[in-house]
C-alpha cells in the first residue's frame, strides 16, 4: 500500500478500496461484540482483580504470528467465539479500552511489532455480548502479565460536540440489532450506536488523533454518514493506505462538514488533557 494513488492503475485503486472496506467491516464487528462494556475508569494504579469478580472466557489461545501479512487483519464473532487475526498488543489494547494508539505509553518496542492471533470462547453468545469487553481486558492482563496505570496527559485530539443547531440523530429502538457497517469508504450506516463508540470508531478507523466525546448525548442512535474521504484519513489504522481521489462535483462533502450537516455534530482540533494507559510491566505470552 502506498500513499500516492494519483498514478496508480485502476486495478490497484480498486484493491485499495477493497482493503479499506475490509478494515471497516472488521472494525464494525468489534463494535458489535465488545461495544457494550464499560469505558475504562481513570485510576492511578492497577491492582489484580479479585477472584470471581470479573467474568472469564472458558478457553482462549494467543499465538504469535510468524509469517506476518500486513493485509490479514480481521476481528470477528462466530457464535460464542471471538477471533482476532494478526494484531499487535498495542492494537489489542486499543480495542479493549476504546483508545487511540497514541493513548498507550511505555512498554517495550515489541508491543507494536509482534503480532498475534487470538481465539477466545465465551460460555454463550449472550455472555460474549454482555461481558465481552471485560473478559477481553482480563485475558490480555493475564496472558501478557500486564500491569499498567492511567495518567492524564495533554495531547492533540479531536473534540466531538453538538453543533449549534442541535443533534440530528434518531433514537434507536432498544430491541433492534446493534450493527455498524460501511458500504464503501465514506458511506456508513450505524444502528444502536452510542457516541462513545462512534468516537472510538472515528479515532481507530478514520482519523489521525484521539477523538474525545463531549456531546453529552446519552443513549443509542440510528444514523447514516456519507462523506468524501481525503488523503489524510485512514492512516490511524497503522496502514499507509489512502482512498483514491474523487473528481466528482456531486460528491458528498468532507468528513467535518458532513458530520455537521447530516448529524448535527462538530469535530474540532484541540489540545486537551486525555486519559493515557501507561504500561508498567508486560511479558510475551507463552505458546498455548
Amino acid at each position: 500500500m502506498k500513499r500516492d494513488v494519483d498514478r496508480l492503475n485502476l486495478v490497484s485503486v480498486l484493491a485499495r478500496v477493497a482493503a479499506i472496506l475490509a478494515f471497516l467491516a472488521a472494525a464494525g464487528v468489534v463494535w458489535a461484540v465488545l461495544g457494550q462494556g464499560p469505558a475504562p475508569v481513570p485510576v492511578t494504579t492497577t491492582s489484580p482483580p479479585v477472584a470471581g469478580t470479573v467474568p472469564e472466557f472458558e478457553a482462549a489461545t494467543i499465538k504469535r504470528v510468524k509469517d506476518v501479512d500486513p493485509n490479514r487483519k480481521t476481528d470477528r464473532e462466530e457464535g460464542r467465539r471471538f477471533i482476532v487475526d494478526n494484531r499487535t498488543l498495542a492494537e489489542l489494547l486499543t480495542m479493549a479500552y476504546h483508545l487511540d494508539r497514541r493513548q498507550i505509553a511505555g512498554g517495550p518496542a515489541w508491543i507494536a511489532t509482534d503480532t498475534y492471533d487470538l481465539v477466545a470462547v465465551a460460555e454463550s453468545d449472550a455472555a460474549l455480548k454482555e461481558d465481552g469487553r471485560a473478559m477481553f481486558q482480563k485475558l490480555l492482563t493475564d496472558r501478557f502479565q500486564l500491569a499498567f496505570h492511567w495518567e492524564q496527559r495533554e495531547m492533540p485530539v479531536y473534540v466531538m460536540t453538538v453543533a449549534k443547531g442541535g443533534p440530528n440523530l434518531t433514537v434507536a429502538d432498544g430491541a433492534g440489532v446493534h450493527t455498524s457497517s460501511c458500504q464503501r469508504a465514506g458511506q456508513c450506516m450505524l444502528r444502536r450506536e452510542d457516541m462513545q463508540h462512534f468516537a472510538s470508531w472515528l479515532q481507530s478507523a478514520v482519523l489521525d488523533k484521539p477523538v474525545v466525546d463531549k456531546t453529552g448525548l446519552a443513549g443509542e442512535f440510528d444514523f447514516a454518514l456519507k462523506w468524501t474521504p481525503d488523503q489524510r484519513e485512514f492512516f490511524s489504522t497503522g496502514s499507509t493506505m489512502a482512498p483514491p481521489p474523487i473528481d466528482d462535483p456531486n460528491a458528498p462533502p468532507g468528513l467535518y462538514q458532513a458530520m455537521e450537516d447530516q448529524l448535527g455534530l462538530k469535530l474540532d482540533a484541540q489540545k486537551t488533557s486525555t486519559q493515557v494507559l501507561v504500561i508498567d510491566h508486560v511479558e510475551r505470552p507463552s505458546e498455548n
